[in-house]
């Protein structure tokens, strides 16, 4: 079994702006990411990722996949997000959402600090 660590945290909000005021302002985060769906922000020790309410279905918690081939494909939904990241939704057994996150080498170089 992979022992994974935690990418990051996704919140959906109506408004993008006002939520990254809040947090900009409330915690201290910095935006390291912004497009018209979602906002990249970096706290002290992980990433928050506020997410267009319209645009993406549910919360959940991102866990970084190092390699393509760990990404558990047969359990979930697979998605190819525009950022060159992929990603598989699976629900945990009491209706939460987990995402396995893989980078590809030019999408590490913008989100990740290793």
């Amino acid at each position: 079994m992979l022992k994974l660590k935690i990418d990051h945290i996704a919140i959906k909000v109506s408004d993008l702006e006002k939520a990254e005021e809040w947090y900009v302002d409330e915690i201290s985060a910095e935006v390291v990411y912004r497009d018209k769906k979602y906002i990249r922000i970096k706290c002290d020790n992980t990433y928050i990722a506020l997410i267009d309410e319209k645009h993406y279905p549910h919360n959940h918690i991102g866990f970084l996949v190092n390699d393509i081939k760990d990404l558990p494909t047969e359990k979930g939904e697979v998605v190819k997000h525009r950022d060159g990241t992929i990603g598989v939704y699976v629900k945990d057994p009491f209706g939460n959402y987990i995402e396995y996150i893989w980078y590809s080498d030019e999408a590490r170089e913008v989100f990740l600090d290793d």
